[in-house]
């Protein structure tokens, strides 16, 4: 399969080659769609069965572009205690049938509620798993001989995951922190790449508050969020959200490498809430221009209506 150099710099990027873009992880703006697989704290917090799915698609406008999918899983057990399972998959570059440069996680989650006051809450999470890593550049034809992607490299690993993450929360607020993964591996370098570097630990510092007016008919919720890589600068998002009821909303993000986020929301009917966000900007080294967008659908069943009382929450 022939690629371009710019395919190939994508791939580095990923590798952590050039430390400026590179991430450990896939970056996704609707971390509050897919909370539980950032805090395993989160899990359980509405009493429901929930089923997230979230897809995004980075640097959309370049070819072979990084996609990420998602699908989280949670279910209270009982009122204190509740279990989450997570998938997870990145790939970036294009071949026929999969990406040459690929990464997946298999977790499950067990956290644990305790109500401290009236309007303060403290959960726990824990998390295990499992963390894939592939890399197979030999599959690749380059356009230039003398190109990374001729020398034929094909690596992979399988290695345990483990995270864990701590949760605040009242009526109208939550303050979390976690390292929602750790994988148990040693460095591997291979011709100057470490491929450990998308496995590496990451932590998360996030908040949130809501304001309602008019009889709760309307609400506003600003968040931030904190992202740690291990051996990066951190990230800062900030958002704020626009609610009508719980039936609909409007957002507007911003984060600290420059792009800007445009988000909604649409309730189907009491079981399905559908997402979208669109983000922009440019990368300030090189002016050059790209964008993003995550669509998610969410489903929720309170099957435990009947033996728990849940004030609805706008997270």
């Amino acid at each position: 399969m022939r690629i371009s150099r710019l395919n190939i710099l994508l791939i580095l990027l990923f590798l952590g080659v050039y430390p400026l873009f590179s991430q450990q992880v896939a970056l996704i703006s609707q971390y509050d769609r897919v909370a539980g697989i950032q805090n395993p704290a989160y899990n359980g917090i509405h009493n429901t069965m929930r089923i997230d799915g979230i897809s995004r698609v980075q640097w959309m406008n370049f070819p072979g572009s990084p996609k990420y999918t998602a699908l989280s899983v949670q279910a209270p057990v009982s009122q204190s205690i509740a279990l989450a399972g997570q998938f997870q998959t990145l790939g970036v570059g294009d071949f026929e049938y999969a990406p040459p440069l690929s990464m997946s996680s298999y977790t499950i989650d067990l956290a644990y509620h305790k109500q401290l006051s009236k309007n303060l809450n403290i959960s726990t999470g824990l998390r295990t798993g499992l963390f894939s890593f592939g890399m197979n550049l030999g599959q690749l034809i380059s356009e230039i001989p003398d190109d990374i992607a001729v020398a034929g490299n094909n690596y992979s690993f399988n290695a345990p995951l483990v995270g864990g993450g701590v949760l605040a929360y009242g009526r109208n607020y939550y303050l979390g922190v976690s390292m929602p993964q750790y994988a148990l591996i040693s460095n591997q370098l291979i011709e100057n790449v470490n491929l450990n570097y998308n496995a590496r630990s990451y932590y998360l510092l996030t908040a949130g508050y809501i304001q309602s007016f008019f009889r709760d008919i309307f609400s506003v919720k600003p968040t931030i969020q904190v992202r740690k890589y291990e051996g990066l600068k951190e990230q800062i998002d900030g958002n704020i959200y626009f609610y009508y009821l719980q039936d609909f909303m409007l957002g507007y993000g911003y984060r600290s490498v420059g792009s800007h986020q445009l988000s909604s929301m649409i309730k189907i009917n009491p079981y399905f809430n559908i997402y979208y966000l669109y983000e922009f900007g440019r990368f300030r080294n090189e002016g050059i221009a790209y964008s993003s967008q995550e669509f998610g659908l969410r489903y929720e069943l309170n099957y435990l209506e009947q033996k728990i009382k849940t004030p609805p929450r706008f997270y």
